[in-house]
């Protein structure tokens, strides 16, 4: 690299006056207007509730909420129900006495009856040797196997060893932990990820722990509000009252992602900036020098802990946005990272969690820097969620066919393009 270059890192930023960057890296994708029916359409999404979400393997929580044998939590995943206006099956996850992570539906063996009632968006973690329904006192293990039945004599037949929780496929990487309803998944979760495994291999999210989280449910297809988180085109408009020129200065004023990877199977990544004509507020600049924030580590030198962001070097680094097919966004920066799940529960009814997440606090200052940075984003996410209904009462208005999108609303095209893969397929 010439010392010009190196003196001027914004010469290595994408030549946007005089090229489409992501379409000249990937000539292969096509880029016509996009029908509106997988956005609308009844049949479409119960498709997608088949051929995706009950085939795949879908982010149920993190290891920190199993750190002793016997923890668990409830995970209600409403895109998994059995009928088209079933009710919505929940999960238990949960470390035996050995250790192992395992999940099982929670559903006695017995008639049905949920064993566990615990609040799914508690975000706590609660602890049992041992799961009783509520019902009939049927007793359970927390490895899932059927330890007493009540008045067991009186049953017909009654094999205990098969009478056990049923299982549901469970694997964890980097301390997020999955689950695969198919009795027969396709792939590994390793093979699920692809690319996001080596790329994200030395990042330290084992480390990491929930400093914030909210969530919404929005009257929006869940494929709008996936999009709504990644891309920056929205930036100036819907976050002008947050982070008016955090992002959109004079180099980048449409907060293009400074690079952006497209992945088979439907995942991708992008790499988003921060303008260097970005001048914090004093407050901002006094909390930012005591500890990590909202998208930069703090000023001592921490930032070597954070390795794995910025897969291409790009200059002005903010923070990454890693797309897991097919409704998780990772998105890493030198301090943290924020998590977003979007979860299907009709055509036009999506639940959001997103979450900021820091290293434990080590001082006072950590925490109030921490504390500061998660206010910023809760009140950055309270404006992404706020266009979304009206972006789907819009879609379904009757006034368009189609939508289009940008070169750098990749993102949202790659998700589009393998949803439509894996529903003809």
């Amino acid at each position: 690299m010439s010392t010009q270059v190196e003196n001027r890192p914004e010469a290595r930023l994408p030549d946007w006056e005089n090229t489409r960057p992501t379409k000249d890296r990937y000539p292969e994708i096509d880029t016509p207007p996009i029908p509106i029916e997988a956005y609308v359409s009844e049949d479409f999404f119960e498709a997608e509730r088949e051929k995706i979400f009950k085939k795949m393997w879908l982010y149920a929580g993190r290891m920190e909420r199993l750190q002793r044998p016997g923890d668990y939590f409830v995970n209600t995943m409403e895109v998994l129900r059995t009928k088209k206006d079933g009710t919505y099956p929940s999960f238990i996850i949960t470390r035996d006495d050995h250790g192992q992570v395992r999940a099982f539906y929670n559903a006695c063996k017995h008639r049905g009856t949920k064993v566990c009632w615990d609040e799914s968006e508690s975000w706590g973690t609660s602890n049992r040797k041992y799961f009783t329904c509520r019902f009939h006192g049927w007793v359970y293990g927390n490895d899932g196997s059927l330890k007493h039945v009540p008045d067991e004599d009186q049953f017909f037949d009654l094999n205990k060893a098969e009478r056990g929780l049923t299982p549901v496929h469970c694997a964890v990487w980097k301390d997020f932990i999955f689950i695969n309803v198919d009795p027969s998944p396709s792939q590994t979760l390793k093979e699920q990820l692809g690319e996001h495994v080596a790329n994200l291999k030395d990042f330290p999210f084992e480390r990491l722990r929930k400093t914030g989280i909210w969530t919404a449910t929005m009257n929006v297809n869940w494929k709008v509000a996936i999009d709504a988180f990644q891309e920056g085109y929205h930036v100036a408009t819907v976050h002008a009252g947050t982070m008016p020129d955090a992002f959109n200065g004079s180099l980048n004023p449409y907060c293009r992602p400074t690079s952006i990877r497209v992945y088979p199977g439907g995942n991708r990544s992008l790499t988003f900036m921060v303008s260097p004509d970005y001048k914090p507020d004093e407050l901002e600049m006094w909390v930012r020098q005591r500890g990590a924030n909202w998208y930069a580590a703090a000023e001592d030198g921490s930032t070597n802990d954070f390795v794995g962001v910025n897969p291409e070097n790009d200059p002005f680094f903010a923070f990454d946005c890693h797309g897991i097919f097919p409704n998780l966004l990772v998105d890493p920066f030198m301090g943290g990272f924020y998590g977003h799940e979007f979860w299907p529960i009709s055509v036009n009814k999506t639940r959001w969690v997103g979450s900021i997440n820091f290293l434990t606090p080590e001082k006072p200052s950590d925490i109030l820097s921490n504390e500061h940075g998660k206010i910023l984003l809760r009140d950055a996410f309270r404006e992404d969620t706020v266009t979304l209904d009206a972006s789907q009462e819009g879609i379904e208005s009757g006034g368009l066919t189609d939508v289009v999108m940008c070169d750098h609303e990749m993102a949202p095209r790659h998700l589009y393009n393998t949803v439509m893969e894996k529903v003809n397929s």
